[in-house]
């Protein structure tokens, strides 16, 4: 007897708004910033700086910016899981791949301080251990994904490689050396973990009785 399963196409179609929405939501949260906090620099900021502790707007850009693009991204998660073929290990990528809206809603409620430095108050110190989860659960979660049964080879070595530069970058990004630039290499991080989320186009279920 066949399972009833969605055709391939019809996910695709039904994934990719959602994924606009998600993708404007960033870049529209990037721009608001800029215009609500001219002082601050997408080139040497994180992105949860925009939030931090004691600076323009804080705490109101977490509420009507970090915490509504959070629940976008949780429910395109939840909405295209039904849709992506993964299973096993792959499934378990899938999963920690609910790091990313975790890593703003974290940033939300408990923010960082200005300058977002290793040591700080006990806001800052669990702001660091969920930027630390977030990043690092996210790049297994994206090598996790190259084990999706029937993947195409070249989409398995785009999720890996974007799982290294992910990971790196985190390792990378704090470093004193960088401080200049570490808002922009987060920028390109954040860019990757979008780049993982279209990525699930190609993993859509095909209608067949096979899964």
């Amino acid at each position: 007897m066949q399972t009833s399963t969605p055709d391939h196409t019809s996910a695709k179609q039904a994934m990719t708004p959602q994924l606009v929405v998600v993708s404007i939501f960033w870049l529209g949260l990037l721009l608001v910033a800029s215009w609500v906090k001219p002082d601050y620099s997408h080139m040497s900021q994180y992105i949860s700086e925009i939030n931090a502790t004691g600076t323009t707007a804080a705490g109101v850009l977490g509420w009507v910016g970090f915490v509504p693009f959070a629940i976008v991204v949780l429910s395109f998660l939840v909405s295209a899981r039904s849709r992506v073929r993964v299973e096993g290990i792959s499934a378990l990528g899938y999963a920690l791949l609910f790091f990313y809206p975790f890593a703003y809603l974290g940033a939300a409620l408990a923010p960082c301080d200005a300058g977002c430095p290793i040591d700080g108050s006990a806001s800052q110190t669990i702001h660091n251990w969920i930027g630390i989860l977030s990043y690092l659960g996210f790049a297994a979660g994206t090598l996790l994904l190259a084990f999706t049964p029937r993947a195409h080879w070249a989409l398995r070595i785009v999720f890996v490689l974007l799982a290294i530069i992910i990971g790196l970058g985190f390792f990378i990004m704090p470093t004193e050396n960088l401080e200049p630039v570490r808002g922009a290499i987060q920028r390109y991080l954040e860019i990757a973990q979008l780049a993982v989320f279209w990525l699930l186009l190609g993993i859509t279920r095909k209608h067949s009785s096979n899964e």
